[in-house]
């Protein structure tokens, strides 16, 4: 469905300054942004030096339905999808790997709600219940 893999980096409220250099140079590499106004905000224009910016675009609402004609019009294209935290925790990346497949998708993960809320505590993940 894609040319190339669709790269969904996880970012979490500290922005551009909490991502790890993979996540930077998927950003970087991108010729279109895709996520919400708050995460397109957190990376601002200046972090991309002096190569072109990358095509921002916002989700529509309903953003779902929207999601199919998004990516085949963008499908020849270095498409990065901005998400919240751990894609993969509840997130968007388990729809995009519903709606692209796995083999068309790369997830960089920032911590979760989940997993600094453990850290803080001091309790297992793997034993919380997360509701």
């Amino acid at each position: 469905m894609t040319t190339h893999p669709v790269v969904i980096v996880g970012i979490g409220a500290d922005g551009w300054d909490g991502l790890s250099e993979s996540a930077k140079g998927a950003i970087l590499g991108a010729e279109v942004l895709m996520g919400s106004p708050r995460q397109l905000d957190l990376v601002p224009a200046t972090h991309l030096g002096a190569r072109r910016a990358p095509t921002r675009l916002t989700w529509p609402s309903p953003m779902i339905p929207a999601l199919p004609s998004m990516f085949a019009e963008n499908a020849d294209r270095r498409v990065c999808v901005l998400a919240s935290g751990d894609p993969m925790f509840h997130g968007l990346g388990v729809t995009l790997v519903r709606l692209l497949g796995a083999d068309n998708v790369r997830v960089i993960s920032h911590p979760s709600s989940a997993a600094l809320a453990s850290a803080r505590m001091g309790w297992a993940s793997a034993e919380i219940d997360v509701v």
